[in-house]
Parts: C-alpha cells; sequence; structure tokens
C-alpha cells in the first residue's frame, strides 16, 4: 500500500496544482499567449536544452573522474541521455543508473558511487546559492524574506566548509560521506566551477523562454528567484515538478508581463508548460538514441539492479 502511494500521490500532487491552476487561469488565455510566442521561441529553447544536456555531460564526467573512477565522455554522454529516459519512467532508477553502471564496469562500491552523486547534488545547491545572492546583491526581491533565507544559508554553509576542514571522526566513519569529506574544500570549488556552465543554461533557457512569451524578466529576478523554481521542481512531491514549478513560476514572474491578472499569469504558465514540454520531447529523443547503445541496453535489462543514489 505504501508503494502504492508513493507511486500515486506525485500525480495527484501534479493534476491538483494544474486543476488549481486553470481554474484561476483561463485555457483560452494560455492557448492565446502560446500563440503569440516570438516565432524563434521554439528553435531558441530546443538548442539551449541540448546545450544543458552537453553541459551537464561534462559535469558529471570530470567530477566522476576526479573523485570515483574515470569514465569515457562517451560513455557518459550515452548515459546521461539514458538517465533522462529512466528518470521519466522512474525517478530513483534515474538516480541509480550511474551507480549501477559504476559499480558493474569499475567496481565502484555502491556506496562511494551514491557518495558522488551526493556531492553533485550538494554542488547544485551552492550554486543555487550563489546566483541566488548575485540577483539579490544587483537587484530587489517582492519577497524581502529571501534575504533572511539566505544569510541562514550561508550559516549552514559555514558550519559544513569547517566539517570538510575538522574531518570530525562521527563523520569520517560514514561511507556515504566519503567522498565529500576526500573532496575538501579545493574539491568542491573545482566541482563547482565544472558545474556552473550547467546551471547557468539552466538559468538561460527559463530566461529566454519567458521573453519570448512577452514576459521581460529582469535578469536579477531571474537570478533571485529560479533557484527556488529549481528546488520545487526536483522535491518528490510530484510528476518531474509539473505543476508545483508553474505555480511559482506565475507567483514571481506573472508581474513582469503585461495586461490584466489573467493575462499575465497565462503568458507564464504558457511559457514554463511550453518549456518543458519541448524539454521532455528533446530528453526522450536523447534516451531513446543512447538508449540503443550497448550501454543502454545493459541498463535496461536490469532496471531491478539499479539502487537509488542517497
Amino acid at each position: 500500500m505504501r508503494k502504492f502511494l508513493a507511486r500515486v500521490l506525485p500525480w495527484l500532487v501534479t493534476a491538483a496544482i494544474l486543476i488549481f491552476l486553470f481554474t484561476r487561469i483561463p485555457v483560452d488565455e494560455v492557448l492565446k499567449a502560446t500563440r503569440e510566442a516570438a516565432s524563434w521561441f521554439v528553435p531558441a529553447v530546443a538548442g539551449i536544452v541540448l546545450a544543458v544536456f552537453v553541459a551537464d555531460s561534462f559535469a558529471i564526467w570530470k567530477t566522476f573522474g576526479w573523485f570515483v573512477a574515470p569514465l569515457g565522455w562517451r560513455e557518459t554522454i550515452t548515459l546521461r541521455g539514458v538517465t533522462y529516459l529512466l528518470a521519466l519512467v522512474n525517478y530513483t532508477l534515474g538516480q541509480g543508473a550511474f551507480v549501477y553502471f559504476l559499480n558493474r564496469s569499475r567496481g565502484v562500491p555502491v556506496m562511494r558511487a551514491s557518495a558522488a552523486v551526493l556531492l553533485m547534488m550538494g554542488i547544485n545547491l551552492l550554486l543555487l546559492l550563489l546566483l541566488s545572492t548575485l540577483g539579490l546583491a544587483i537587484g530587489d526581491t517582492q519577497l524581502p524574506q529571501l534575504r533572511t533565507f539566505v544569510l541562514i544559508a550561508y550559516i549552514g554553509l559555514g558550519v559544513y566548509a569547517a566539517l570538510l576542514v575538522w574531518r570530525p571522526p562521527f563523520l569520517t566513519k560514514r561511507p556515504i560521506l566519503d567522498v565529500l569529506l576526500e573532496a575538501g574544500v579545493s574539491g568542491h570549488v573545482k566541482s563547482l566551477a565544472v558545474r556552473l556552465p550547467h546551471v547557468l543554461t539552466l538559468f538561460t533557457l527559463n530566461h529566454v523562454a519567458l521573453h519570448a512569451f512577452g514576459v521581460p524578466v529582469p535578469i536579477y529576478e531571474t537570478l533571485i528567484a529560479m533557484p527556488i523554481v529549481f528546488l520545487v521542481a526536483v522535491l518528490p512531491i510530484s510528476f518531474q515538478g509539473l505543476g508545483p514549478s508553474q505555480g511559482v513560476m506565475v507567483f514571481f514572474f506573472a508581474p513582469f508581463a503585461q495586461g490584466d491578472a489573467a493575462q499575465r499569469s497565462a503568458k507564464v504558465l504558457a511559457a514554463s508548460l511550453a518549456t518543458q514540454a519541448i524539454a521532455w520531447c528533446i530528453q526522450i529523443a536523447l534516451g531513446v538514441i543512447c538508449m540503443r547503445s550497448q550501454l543502454g541496453r545493459s541498463l535496461r535489462q536490469a532496471p531491478k539492479e539499479i539502487q537509488p543514489a542517497a
């Protein structure tokens, strides 16, 4: 029963939030906003999605090579494409594919490979914090509470950095923290540097999409708000972030559009849904192509053996 609820609940949350949004934002306005989008929207978004894929693969390639085991570029980019497809079927499969592959092909212990995934997740959070800070430094926000949240996050970051330097015994005894502690401060900085292009392309993707739909959001507001959108999207409470991420985007970005309240919200909702749809189409195509490779077939044959990287 618990497993059934775990599968069904994200779909229910997605459906509930989308229904809520469309009861307040007329469908006709969303369709109108889609028709009026800039002619360059589709090719621009498609190109940026491909750039996201390459930048993400590059960061994974370098991070695993430094802290776990060397991977070939072709292996890495193929495996990343496969994980796109697996994640759409089941989040755990997509999350654990790298762990499974490293364990089978390089003999890397599952816990150590999982620790490397944990490092990359932490680096993503750190980059979101830094970019949000940059946005707050060059502009203002409609939520002053964000400054308090960012301050608290930096206090937590300071504690984390101190633990990396101190390396207390009660942490070094935990295998899941091996890679984080061994990387140290310098390793985190290196990982941050190679992950930065990926996160910047994600910001660019959404910033460009909003402008294509007539929502001229200032750069500083994108820097401030998109980290919150990304954090909401990765929470395991909905299907691929669909629903919650649209709600947060409407809240933050609708004030920058023109028209009445319904028209402004419709433009943001249309931009978000259209961008996610294009991204899914490209990710599915990449996943299918990569799944047809020998590496993809080996992963497809043993989905039950893939363990979550946590």
